[in-house]
C-alpha cells in the first residue's frame, strides 16, 4: 500500500506522464481486453465507419489511463485541489430534497471519472454519502478501492449488505450512490435494448426507491479538460410512485446512459464485458 501512496503524491504533471506511458502499453502494446472493447464499440455503433470505431477505440485506452492514475491520485490528493477540479453545475437538484430532510437515490455509470464523481460530491455537499459497491475478489486491492471511497467521508456500503444498511441508516438524511450500468445476472435483471444490444440491467435503485419513498436522481460528469470535470444532476423519478415505477425508473436511466455515451462515447468503459449474458 506504501508504494500506491507514494506514487499518488507524484504532481499531477508526473503522474499523467505515467498515463500517456500506461495508453502506449495498454493500446500498442499489451492490447488490454483490445476484442472485448472493439466487439463492444462494433455492436454499440454499427453505423459509424471502422475508422471511427477505431478512433473511439485509441480514446477509450488514453481515456483509462488518466482513469488510473486520477484513481490513484485520490489517496493523497489535497481537499482545496479536488474542489477546484471537480465542478458541480447544479447541486440544487439534490439539495432541493436534502435540504428538506429527504434522503435520495442517486444513480451514475462507468463514464467520465466515477470515483472523482463519488468524492467530488462528497466534498460539495454537507450531508453523509452511502456508495454502494461489489466487493473485489482480491483483498488487497479491495482495501485499497475502500481506502480511496471513503477518503473525504463517504460511507462504503457492500452492495450484499444495502438491505441490513437501509434500515440502521434510515434516520440519516444521505445521499445512496449507486452506478447502476453493471451486468446482473440476467434472471434478477429488466431487460431492455440498450446500445443496439438486449442488455440486463438492475432492479435494485428502483426497488429502493420504491420501498422507501426516497426520489431517485442521475448524476453524470464530462471532461472539460486533462485533470478538470464538471458535474450535472438530473431529476429521474419523485413519489408518490405508480406501481409500474420499477420498469420506468430503470428504462429512464438506460435511456439517460446511452444518450451521454452517445454524446461522448470513449468516456464509458468498454472493456467490461457488459453484454456477457442472454435473455
Amino acid at each position: 500500500m506504501i508504494w500506491f501512496r507514494l506514487l499518488s503524491r507524484l504532481p499531477f504533471p508526473v503522474l499523467y506522464g505515467v498515463a500517456d506511458l500506461l495508453y502506449l502499453l495498454g493500446y500498442y502494446v499489451a492490447g488490454y481486453r483490445r476484442k472485448v472493447i472493439a466487439a463492444n464499440i462494433a455492436k454499440a455503433f454499427p453505423e459509424k465507419s471502422p475508422a471511427w470505431q477505431q478512433e473511439t477505440i485509441r480514446l477509450f485506452y488514453r481515456n483509462l489511463a488518466d482513469i488510473i492514475v486520477e484513481t490513484l491520485k485520490l489517496l493523497t490528493i489535497p481537499e482545496k485541489e479536488l474542489r477546484k477540479r471537480v465542478q458541480i453545475r447544479n447541486p440544487e437538484v439534490l439539495l432541493h430534497h436534502l435540504n428538506r430532510g429527504q434522503s435520495i437515490i442517486v444513480m451514475t455509470a462507468h463514464q467520465g471519472n466515477w470515483e472523482w464523481l463519488l468524492q467530488g460530491c462528497a466534498l460539495y455537499l454537507d450531508y453523509d454519502v452511502d456508495a454502494v459497491y461489489r466487493p473485489l475478489q482480491n483483498q488487497f486491492f479491495n482495501q485499497l478501492m475502500l481506502d480511496i471511497r471513503s477518503r473525504f467521508g463517504p460511507f462504503p456500503v457492500p452492495m450484499q449488505q444495502l438491505p441490513r444498511e437501509l434500515i440502521s441508516r434510515r434516520p440519516v438524511v444521505r445521499i445512496i450512490a449507486m452506478v447502476a450500468d453493471q451486468a446482473p445476472a440476467p434472471e434478477m435483471a429488466h431487460w431492455l435494448t440498450f446500445l443496439n444490444q438486449d442488455t440486463p440491467f438492475f432492479m435494485g435503485a428502483a426497488k429502493i426507491a420504491m420501498r422507501t419513498g426516497y426520489p431517485v436522481l442521475f448524476t453524470w460528469m464530462r471532461r472539460v479538460r486533462r485533470g478538470y470535470y464538471e458535474v450535472e444532476m438530473a431529476p429521474v423519478a419523485v413519489p408518490p410512485y405508480p406501481s409500474d415505477a420499477v420498469e420506468k425508473i430503470t428504462g429512464h436511466y438506460a435511456a439517460t446512459v446511452e444518450s451521454i455515451i452517445r454524446q461522448r462515447p470513449a468516456e464509458w468503459l468498454w472493456s467490461h464485458k457488459r453484454w456477457k449474458h442472454r435473455r
